[in-house]
């Protein structure tokens, strides 16, 4: 029993050794195809010309056509400007349980109930 559990013990090595280190033909090869470089798709010659505006722009340096200064800009005729507004205070009212009159003051606030 020890020689047979032995010899099995070696054919399934051997077998496993030759089957892991055996050098067997390549059948196929799968690569990348670039589809004549353009990766499938359909040549557009308006979108390369865009494209490579693009490029160029985004490599030239930054021209401005301003110059920088620390003085405010010069305002237009009827310009507004948000610091000239002024905000209302809102009106707040007042209703008490059994009157249908509003005041514009709460009577509590008022001199007369001194």
């Amino acid at each position: 029993m020890r020689l047979k559990n032995l010899l099995l013990y070696i054919l399934s090595l051997s077998i496993f050794f030759n089957g892991c280190s055996s050098h067997q033909d390549v059948i196929s090869v799968s690569e990348t195809h670039l589809y004549n470089n353009n990766y499938g798709l359909n040549p557009n010659p308006e979108v390369d010309e865009i494209i490579q505006n693009e490029v160029v722009a985004m490599n030239e340096p930054y021209q401005s056509s301003r110059e920088l200064t620390t003085e405010p800009p010069k305002l237009e005729e009827g310009t507004f400007l948000a610091e000239d507004y002024v905000q209302k205070p809102p009106v707040i009212t007042y209703k008490y349980k059994f009157d249908k009159k509003f005041y514009k003051e709460a009577i509590w606030k008022s001199e007369s109930s001194f």
